[in-house]
């Protein structure tokens, strides 16, 4: 079952990036990105939950399209029985379970991404994006780095230029996550919605609200306030820093991460 669990959502993203318009298969490039992002939290229990997670993302990029994939590594406490969903922390076990003094490290869960934006020029001109997702379960289930099912999502990115010093930015996802044995995830809705802004010639603010259904029942929504600051050093190369305060107790109660993206 979950064999073909997997197969059927590898055939749904490849279908989603097949039937791309023919405009699209022009190429514009490629690009390579990574950060390092350390969040810690209690999530909703006694003990807190300390996490590294360093992604490593290839994406190429067409006209008015974009097609990546990420491979991260994750090293996280287990002590508050907290899984990984989806790449983000969950609080997987509630009531009285007994807790794992111990951390573990590994491959995380495999995201694919595939990603259409329909440009509306003229006075009311606006970027929509549709996007899909896949993530592929190869974070071990044992270590508690990840559900060991497959998730499988699409939805809509917007952004709507209001005056030169400011974007408005919004996103929307539905994504049906994959039960584990003795295990009832909900499937998850999310939802932010923030701004960027040009501080200085090379320099950017983006400010994003997010919230979450809780995949658990039990568990809170998790909502969040972020902070990025990007700085292009180059044309093709950007370095970003974030900060993350957690809203509720389904989210971290903090993060911070620093990266870079580099075009080719």
């Amino acid at each position: 079952m979950r064999t073909l669990s997997a197969f059927i959502c590898i055939l749904a993203a490849a279908i989603s990036c097949a039937a791309l318009p023919p405009e699209a298969a022009f190429a514009a490039g490629w690009e390579f990105s990574s950060a390092v992002n350390y969040d810690t939290g209690k999530y909703g229990s006694k003990k807190r939950t300390d996490s590294v997670y360093i992604p490593f993302t290839v994406k190429r990029s067409y006209l008015n399209a974009g097609f990546s994939v990420t491979v991260p590594y994750l090293r996280q406490s287990s002590r508050g029985l907290v899984t990984r969903v989806g790449g983000k922390p969950v609080r997987a076990i509630r009531g009285t379970g007994a807790a794992i003094n111990s951390a573990a490290s590994g491959l995380g869960d495999i995201m694919v991404n595939c990603a259409y934006t329909l440009k509306l020029d003229g006075p009311r001109s606006f970027d929509l994006g549709l996007a899909g997702k896949l993530k592929l379960p190869t974070a071990s289930h044992k270590k508690w780095l990840g559900t060991g099912e497959p998730d499988i999502g699409a939805g809509l990115e917007f952004a709507k230029e209001i005056t030169p010093d400011l974007t408005l930015l919004s996103d929307g996802y539905y994504t049906v996550v994959g039960d584990p044995d003795g295990v009832n995830f909900n499937n998850e809705v999310m939802l932010d919605v923030g701004f960027y802004s040009p501080l200085l010639k090379k320099v950017g603010l983006t400010v994003l609200y997010e919230t979450r259904s809780a995949v658990l029942d039990g568990n809170a929504d998790p909502r969040s306030v972020s902070a990025t600051l990007s700085y292009s050093g180059t044309d093709s190369l950007q370095f970003a820093g974030r900060v993350t305060l957690g809203l509720s107790d389904g989210s971290p109660g903090l993060g911070i991460g620093a990266g870079f993206n580099r075009k080719f």
